[in-house]
């Protein structure tokens, strides 16, 4: 029977990582107090991992075992190259899953992001009413939300809402 597994790596029985989460950028267009990410994404942006390096890095984690891909941030609709990153994990044997805000999501992108194989989408949603959410994120962002919620399901895309859990939000 395998050990009980704590932290955020999760393993299989045989000790191989399951999942993987790639932080792809640190630029977001929002930002939220409890966010980890340090403030001055600017100054990070020069030294992202290029496109090459992160295909070195899938081709790593999947040659370790791992099967599942979720591509963060930041907010990884930033980058340019999301669409051919994603495609090569889905060429690979990922599964993926995307992690956005949504600021920033199109039809195009959307259609663009199936075409490569993305599985998935988890969309932040901070709160409920735009008042709170905005507050929340610090820009106006809730119609914005509201709308690529529309459009990943009208592309069919699997959707989690992800939700954050602060005082501000929690009744």
């Amino acid at each position: 029977m395998p050990k009980e597994q704590s932290g955020p790596l999760r393993l299989d029985g045989d000790g191989k990582p399951l999942w993987l989460s790639l932080e792809l950028t640190y630029r977001c267009p929002l930002k939220c107090s409890w966010c980890n990410n340090p403030l001055d994404f600017d100054d990070y942006a020069a030294n992202e991992l290029s496109t090459e390096e992160w295909k070195q890095v899938l081709r790593d984690a999947r040659g370790l075992g791992a099967l599942q891909r979720g591509f963060t941030g930041g907010e990884p609709l930033v980058r340019d190259d999301l669409e051919e990153l994603v495609a090569y994990a889905d060429s690979i044997g990922f599964y993926t899953n995307l992690i956005t805000s949504g600021i920033g999501l199109t039809e195009a992108r959307l259609v663009a992001l199936k075409a490569a194989g993305l599985k998935q989408i988890q969309l932040s949603l901070q709160a409920m009413t735009p008042g709170l959410n905005d507050a929340l994120v610090g820009a106006r962002a809730h119609a914005l939300k509201l709308e690529a919620a529309r459009m990943i399901k009208a592309h069919g895309f699997p959707m989690v809402l992800n939700m954050p859990v602060v005082k501000q939000n929690i009744d």
